[in-house]
């Protein structure tokens, strides 16, 4: 697949790359996350490709990766986040209710519109509700007349999602809810495969979070 440039009703440009096999969800949130970080770092490595990426995930788990047939882990994301950013990435199974402060506290909330250059994303995971999961980066967050919307780059339909949530209480993240978009050209998991009703509900339960305890 490949990089998507995405505009939000707040003003800003949100780049998201599209994942290239059907369980590489996670392999995309790092390079989105890795070019999110180190985009203003002269001298670091900021767009990677994503077989060098599935290759480092491959060393951290110490066994072949079958992007196609197999998930990924968060700790060996955690691993590979930390050989090309600069912190402390982790993986933490936040209890369900605390999900929306931690990520509050760990993204910061941004007040008024226009572009917010330097982020601090974090990774979800999303139990859904029909079964399975997916990983996706929320890297920043909007205050607006009073409520709280997560900026959500999602790797499957390469969209990026605007909702919101309350800091007290469990993240709920309804794909089939997006900005809107259109591609001139490229396309994404999505595509084929689009996200549907129901079908695309899901809360960050069983897989947590990965973010950085320590961000220089």
């Amino acid at each position: 697949m490949a990089w998507f440039s995405r505009f939000t009703r707040f003003g800003d440009l949100h780049l998201v790359y599209g994942q290239e096999a059907r369980k590489s969800c996670g392999i995309a949130s790092v390079m989105m996350c890795v070019f999110k970080i180190n985009k203003l770092k002269p001298g670091a490595t900021s767009v990677t490709i994503e077989k060098d990426v599935c290759d480092r995930y491959a060393t951290a788990k110490g066994q072949p990766y079958a992007p196609n047939k197999a998930g990924t882990y968060p700790t060996h994301l955690a691993t590979v986040l930390n050989e090309f950013t600069k912190g402390n990435w982790n993986w933490h199974q936040t209890q369900v209710n605390d999900v929306g402060k931690v990520l509050v506290d760990q993204v910061g909330v941004t007040t008024g519109l226009g572009p917010v250059l330097d982020v601090n994303p974090v990774i979800l995971g999303v139990d859904w509700d029909s079964g399975g999961a997916h990983w996706i980066v929320v890297d920043t967050i909007r205050e607006f007349a009073g409520s709280q919307y997560a900026t959500i780059c999602d790797p499957w339909d390469t969209n990026v999602h605007i909702q919101k949530f309350a800091a007290g209480g469990p993240f709920t993240y309804n794909a089939a809810e997006g900005g809107f978009m259109h591609d001139f050209w490229g396309s994404s998991m999505g595509t084929t495969k689009p996200y549907k009703g129901n079908a695309a509900n899901g809360q960050v339960k069983t897989w947590g979070m990965i973010y950085r305890d320590s961000a220089p």
